[in-house]
């Protein structure tokens, strides 16, 4: 082999080692470390918080919460659910005004976490939406605060 050609297949050899390297860059974060704690609090998992819409409503006559605790009824769509009703919360009668102005689509996904009122185009006039505020508050306890 020429010195030349030698040169070459060295140069390609280290750029594809150093290419699979940098490809499982992303990936290695998720490997555990010596003196790492998350494995300390995987006994107690950390809070989690769902919002959900449902833009043509819900069935109301499959999805209802009743009573709290290891007592709660669940309707049809929520039995899945029954092992874990004493850490269960559902809020109802909740009303947002800003929500019946303008258009039904973009009116009532736009502001349903922050409740501001929404402008036209681009303009965005809003404070923290409450997941985030959610997020702030049980930010030690994941490592990745908000999804």
């Amino acid at each position: 082999m020429s010195p030349q050609a030698r040169k070459a297949f060295d140069s390609r050899r280290m750029f594809l080692r150093g290419a699979g390297a940098a490809i499982a860059l992303p990936w290695l974060e998720s490997l555990p470390v010596w003196g790492d704690d998350g494995a300390a609090d995987a006994a107690t998992p950390p809070v989690r918080l769902a919002c959900l819409f449902a833009g043509n409503g819900f069935h109301s006559g499959q999805w209802w919460a009743k009573g709290s605790g290891a007592e709660m009824e669940l309707g049809d769509v929520l039995a899945p659910l029954a092992p874990h009703r004493e850490k269960l919360l559902f809020l109802r009668g909740l009303y947002n005004e800003e929500a019946r102005i303008g258009g039904i689509h973009s009116c009532q996904t736009g502001n349903l976490l922050t409740g501001a009122h929404l402008a036209s185009g681009g303009e965005i006039r809003s404070g923290v939406s409450m997941d985030q505020v959610v997020a702030r508050r049980f930010a030690d306890r994941t490592k990745v605060d908000s999804l």
